[in-house]
């Protein structure tokens, strides 16, 4: 992953004949919004050249007018108007499904927000369109593209604190659950993906749940997961809604020191070692939504393979153990309310 990122941060957006891309977005809500805001600073530096909208509320075309080059209630009404280089799903997870096998008919290249579906065989569905279409997709595990997280897999591929023993991933919001969102889906899947791309794309061998919290409605707002790996490596996962401070950060613990990622911060990193304790600069760093997108228009314009980033295995794979997640809490929220 090092070296693609080194590739797109000297990749210049006029390369190939390449003038800009022209990009939809369905779905402006809140993380939608978030997209938008990086495409317009994209098209100031020449990488995109249209951005055009999309969502069910009206509003929203007035709200992000000054950013968008037009703007659609309707996503069939895009995509018969403009013919788009490449089409963001920023929508809620139980639409996705639907939406990218409908779109792959109008546009071969897609990024899909986390999680791809609700579904293994909608996920398989989407992949096998994608490659019979010989498209490109990108599924938003936006933690890959984090600058700190990089390069902490970089120091611990070099040894700096030993062999990697553990993972401690928190991701405490101080905001309330979204309407009609899942923790598993919304928070505990990062956790997931990135212990796994961290131990180097392994499959866990066992998850139990530690602590689990619900509110009134017995719906998950607060979860802590142990994901064991083989060779008596472990991650623990602690995700929440409505927590007294926000938490976002990855502790790395090896057999000789540790490294902490703040994943707000994508300029530092703190090293620990016997030997030091100090912040390692990240030279050149960029918002991971940046180069996220950077990745999924350079694939687009150069008609890159891979088609799929991570991987197929990686897709089901966080897809298999936020399921278990799910399956495991919903059992004790039922063992817990059962009558004695």
């Amino acid at each position: 992953m090092s070296t693609l990122r080194a590739t797109l941060s000297n990749r210049h957006p006029t390369d190939d004949n390449n003038m800009g891309a022209k990009v939809g977005i369905i779905g402006c809500g809140r993380w939608g919004s978030i997209h938008l805001k990086t495409l317009a600073q994209l098209k100031q530096e020449g990488f995109v050249s249209e951005i055009h909208g999309c969502d069910i509320n009206p509003e929203k075309g007035i709200e992000f007018a000054d950013l968008l080059t037009s703007f659609s209630t309707d996503w069939e009404e895009l995509v018969n108007q403009e013919k788009l280089d490449v089409i963001a799903i920023v929508t809620p997870v139980d639409t996705h499904h639907n939406l990218a096998i409908s779109l792959l008919d109008y546009c071969t290249n897609l990024f899909i927000e986390k999680p791809i579906s609700l579904q293994e065989t909608q996920a398989a569905e989407i992949l096998a369109k994608t490659q019979e279409r010989g498209g490109t997709l990108l599924i938003g595990h936006i933690l890959r593209f984090h600058a700190g997280l990089l390069k902490a897999n970089e120091l611990i591929d070099s040894g700096t604190i030993g062999q990697l023993q553990s993972v401690d991933f928190s991701r405490i919001s101080t905001r309330k659950p979204p309407r009609n969102s899942n923790l598993f889906e919304a928070l505990a899947i990062h956790g997931i993906d990135t212990a796994c791309f961290c131990f180097g794309e392994a499959e866990p061998s066992r998850l139990s749940i530690d602590s689990l919290r619900s509110d009134a409605q017995k719906s998950p707002d607060g979860v802590r997961i142990c994901l064991e790996f083989p060779g008596t490596k472990e991650a623990l996962i602690d995700v929440g809604w409505n927590g007294e401070k926000e938490v976002r950060e990855i502790i790395f613990t090896g057999s000789k020191g540790t490294i902490t990622v703040d994943t707000k911060d994508s300029h530092n990193i703190l090293v620990s070692t016997q030997n030091y304790h100090e912040q390692y600069p990240l030279e050149d760093s960029e918002l991971p939504l940046t180069a996220e997108w950077k990745y999924a228009l350079d694939q687009t314009a150069r008609g890159a393979k891979p088609a799929v980033y991570p991987s197929a295995g990686s897709i089901f794979r966080s897809m298999k153990w936020m399921d278990k997640a799910k399956l495991d809490s919903e059992r004790i929220n039922y063992t817990n309310g059962r009558p004695e």
